[in-house]
């Protein structure tokens, strides 16, 4: 495996890498889940601004989707959900390993993107934030 071959300094930069992506992708989902009537309010299949795709978050809806919409056997879905496995994983508190540097870039984020979710954007303002971002 790629990971298990790199060098200490490499592993570092590549976790410090993916803890970042991470964080950030919470932070899209956040502001997302923050606007539901926004993103109920977009046509089905209208993926005209990407940023505002919806995911499905409750597991009902999403089982739904699997056998009506997509049609995929419900024994293929349980099998499927029975072999899944979960490891956890033990991490410090986010307050205790996040800078606060951090922190404040991340609320300029969210900020940025609840800001995009706004029904009463201009499109300069959009291309300022898109920019920002």
């Amino acid at each position: 495996s790629i990971i298990t071959s790199l060098d200490a300094g490499d592993s570092i930069a590549v976790t410090k890498s993916l803890t970042h992506m991470l964080n950030l992708a919470s932070l899209a989902e956040q502001v997302q889940l923050s606007h539901p009537k926004r993103i109920k309010n977009l046509k089905k299949g209208d993926f005209a601004k990407e940023s505002l795709v919806t995911t499905e978050s409750d597991i009902e809806e999403t089982l739904r989707r699997l056998v009506v919409d997509l049609k995929i056997p419900p024994q293929e879905v349980f099998e499927t959900l029975k072999n899944q496995t979960v490891d956890l994983v033990f991490t410090a508190h986010p307050t205790q390993s996040v800078r606060r540097s951090l922190l404040h870039k991340h609320a300029r984020i969210r900020n940025s993107l609840a800001q995009l979710c706004a029904r009463d954007i201009t499109p300069l303002s959009e291309q300022e934030l898109d920019e920002s971002l």
